[in-house]
């Protein structure tokens, strides 16, 4: 029997069982989308929640003085950890395998421009920090090396703040603008920045200056924490600890004081969530595939009411010289064809309510799912499981059906 022919005859089986065939494939076909979507939502969440770590910048360390608890050298069990221009000063010279920048912690101040009036947080920080922290301004420019050495008065805001003092459509690159009552000249403005995670507050709500303008300023003599990200994230580690011995060697404690510093590593959270996404995928996953499964079921049912309506050809067809192999490959190609078409079908439905979802505004907190080339293949593997589970154990029996016992039945 040809191929055409054969499936010729399958769709004939299905039309002669409509209802029946169509619960069948509806259950693979409602199995692989639910696969895709559920794989899809997972994956959304994932990126989503990714996208809000990275946010603060892509493999940042965020790094606070703490209190020594374990005598080391010269230092006192106890002592408290202020990171200054010495720090600073040492990790300029010694640092090799990060970049990194001070940051003054922000606080409240007022800002005004003309007749407008609000409070916002300031931040006193470097020129490296634009880049690490992603709030490189999308107008103007960010502070530079020689607004540092020289503590000029200028600032970079966030977009909040450029819409509290000059309104929704404003540029205000240029103007000039006053920060507790002393005059800034803005040089720079972010544009509304994403952002699911921050220690201070959101960078939409920030301005900054160069860090030496505000410690001469409101006289102050430390900063609040430092912020470094490793040249090449697979020396991550090696970062850390380089890190951990410069400051260690100007502060005189042991590296390995736990106390002595608090770190916030953006990269080692970003892998937690990723693990934890991961097994929520595989989670999903496996809950489509049950219900894929129940849809093989009712495939493996139908094929073997097919063995049982079909005996008296199958003993025929053996009688004029088919073999055991031509009677599994017909009935399990029988079976290709009812799970890829329902399996295709069901990709098609997945894909569609992927895009209806994204095509609508979602409830806060309801990321749009994804559709990943990796659940694409999930599908497509979905489907060829199925229907080697649900077609082989049919084809079989039906090879292994007596011919003369076959001939005579009714």
């Amino acid at each position: 029997m040809g191929f055409l022919e054969l499936i010729r005859q399958v769709f004939a089986t299905l039309r002669a069982n409509r209802l029946r065939s169509a619960l069948t494939m509806f259950g693979v076909t409602w199995g692989i989308a639910s696969v895709m979507l559920l794989s899809g939502l997972a994956t959304g969440f994932s990126e989503d929640s990714l996208s809000g770590i990275r946010s603060l910048g892509k493999d940042v360390v965020i790094v606070w003085g703490g209190r020594k608890s374990l005598a080391a050298g010269s230092g006192r069990k106890g002592d408290p950890i202020r990171f200054d221009e010495k720090t600073n000063e040492a990790l300029a010279a010694k640092a090799q395998l990060f970049t990194f920048s001070p940051e003054v912690s922000a606080w409240s101040t007022e800002m005004r421009a003309g007749p407008r009036i609000f409070n916002t947080r300031m931040a006193g920080v470097g020129e490296t920090y634009g880049e690490l922290r992603n709030v490189i301004p999308d107008n103007g420019r960010w502070i530079s090396h020689r607004d540092i050495k020289e503590a000029r008065r200028v600032c970079v805001i966030g977009n909040e703040v450029r819409k509290k003092l000059f309104g929704e459509d404003s540029n205000p690159l240029h103007e000039r603008v006053l920060i507790g009552g002393r005059e800034f000249l803005i040089i720079g403005w972010k544009s509304e920045k994403k952002q699911n995670s921050s220690y201070y507050g959101p960078d939409n709500d920030v301005v900054w200056i160069p860090y030496t303008t505000q410690l001469a300023l409101y006289d102050r003599f430390w900063f609040g924490n430092f912020i470094f990200a490793p040249n090449n994230v697979d020396e991550h580690e090696l970062a850390v600890t380089e890190f951990k011995n410069i400051v260690a060697k100007v502060h005189k404690f042991s590296p390995e004081d736990p106390e002595a510093l608090s770190l916030w590593d953006t990269h080692k959270s970003a892998m937690e969530t990723e693990k934890v996404f991961a097994a929520i995928n595989a989670l999903m996953v496996a809950i489509g595939a049950i219900t894929l499964m129940i849809g093989g079921l009712g495939v493996m049912n139908i094929m073997l009411v097919s063995v049982v309506e079909r005996t008296r050809e199958i003993g025929i067809r053996r009688a004029i010289g088919a073999n055991a192999a031509d009677i599994v490959k017909q009935f399990f190609l029988e079976c290709l064809v009812i799970t890829v078409v329902a399996g295709v079908g069901g990709m098609f439905v997945g894909w569609g309510m992927i895009e209806l979802m994204n095509s609508v505004q979602l409830p806060e907190g309801l990321p749009a799912p994804i559709l990943s080339e990796k659940t694409m293949l999930i599908s497509a593997g979905m489907i060829g499981l199925v229907t080697i589970l649900s077609g082989l154990y049919p084809a079989l029996r039906a090879a292994r059906v007596d011919p003369i016992q076959a001939l005579h039945h009714e």
